[in-house]
């Protein structure tokens, strides 16, 4: 909900500021003084669109970008000021300034450098944000290109979870911790949600076909997926995201996923094991009883075979038949340290529900944990 209001509330701004600039420069070029009056007048009227909208952008975008470091993200988060300054400083002020001036018949040289100056303010918002706005439909994946694919296999996984195979496109090629957008033909949207769902793509990018994982719902969508035959047909897009391992293999990594948040996490572990990238990286992978677990046993495995890899599991919801010997609390800045020790050389990143994901974020500010060291990505609406 909230990237959809960030998106509506953008295209709004993006289309007043568009229209205040046309009609600025078409009453200039071909209207009379009343007509550039007029125009000044209806402008002035427009900040009650303008602003608000502007407000909405800045305050929805700064909250979804939080944690996030991806290269498209920085660079939104670095337009974004210079929006908010021209708005504010330049364009709000002229406004009022140069409606005044028209108002009373003043349309003499200041009036023409100041109407320069907006005009030129105009245009630099429009182009950040059209910028802004390319970044955020590549961001969202909906302009990545799609290919029909084969359901080869499916299989229960964890209580409540499900794995699908998938036939892998000729050319598609994509780095550990991208994401692909499902969607299959005819399903019924009965409960007034998508047809398709963002997915986080498990399998190493040299596996031979694409996996998948989702917590099943009682979605239309979840309900199509898990009845799926093999052989059944669906669409993909992507692959899309920036949630991948850093370069710089000095630095160890600390993954911390929730649930079904562990299956980019899937992906990266495989993909470091298969090409014996030096990485050091620590797995906190929080579920509610190991048999809810997704992927639990392979994460056993590939700790054996890779010893750059150290897996703390903790199950928060035990009884005591389980016979689970291992953490049993959630993760904390005292489990951290427990098994890190210092917490600033990592980068962390963490996947899971919203609401771990930004309790995980506090803790770590708390902990000293540097923004620019925090990658996260939620999991909502499934």
């Amino acid at each position: 909900m909230k990237t959809r209001i960030h998106a509506i509330a953008g295209t709004i701004g993006f289309l007043t500021i568009l229209l205040f600039w046309t009609s600025t420069v078409l009453s200039e070029l071909f209207g009379s003084h009343a007509t550039v009056a007029a125009v000044k007048s209806a402008i002035l009227m427009g900040m009650f669109v303008l602003i608000p909208s502007m407000a909405i952008v800045g305050g929805s975008g700064f909250s979804l970008a939080s944690g996030r470091n991806e290269a498209l993200v920085s660079a939104k988060k670095k337009r974004m000021p210079i929006i908010g300054a021209n708005g504010l400083l330049v364009l709000v002020p002229m406004a009022f300034f140069l409606e005044s001036r028209a108002a009373a018949g003043q349309f003499d040289a200041t009036f023409y450098s100041l109407q320069v100056i907006e005009l030129l303010a105009g245009a630099t918002n429009l182009v950040l944000m059209g910028l802004n706005m390319r970044d955020g439909i590549r961001l969202s994946g909906k302009a990545a290109p799609t290919t029909q694919v084969t359901l080869t296999s499916s299989e229960t996984i964890a209580t409540g979870t499900m794995a699908f195979h998938l036939t892998k496109p000729a050319g598609f090629k994509h780095q550990a911790g991208q994401w692909i957008r499902l969607t299959i033909a005819g399903t019924a949207a009965d409960d007034g949600k998508a047809r398709s769902r963002i997915l986080s793509i498990v399998s190493a990018p040299d596996e031979p076909q694409i996996t998948v994982a989702t917590r099943l719902s009682d979605s239309a969508f979840k309900r199509s997926l898990s009845t799926l035959s093999d052989g059944a047909e669906l669409t993909v897009a992507g692959p899309s995201g920036t949630f991948t391992l850093h370069e710089d293999a000095s630095r160890p990594a600390v993954f911390i996923a929730g649930g079904i948040g562990i299956t980019p996490f899937m992906s990266m572990l495989r993909d470091v094991t298969a090409t014996k990238t030096p990485h050091k990286i620590a797995l906190f992978y929080s579920n509610r009883a190991p048999a809810a677990a997704p992927f639990l046993r392979e994460l056993e495995e590939l700790q054996k075979a890779n010893s750059n890899i150290q897996l703390i599991a903790t199950m928060t919801d035990l009884d005591a038949h389980d016979g689970w010997v291992g953490e049993t609390s959630k993760i904390d800045q005292d489990m951290l340290r427990r098994h890190l020790g210092e917490l600033d050389a990592p980068i962390y990143y963490c996947v899971g529900p919203a609401g771990m994901v930004t309790a995980t974020q506090k803790m770590l500010s708390a902990a000293g944990v540097a923004e620019q060291d925090i990658r996260v990505e939620s999991f909502t609406g499934y």
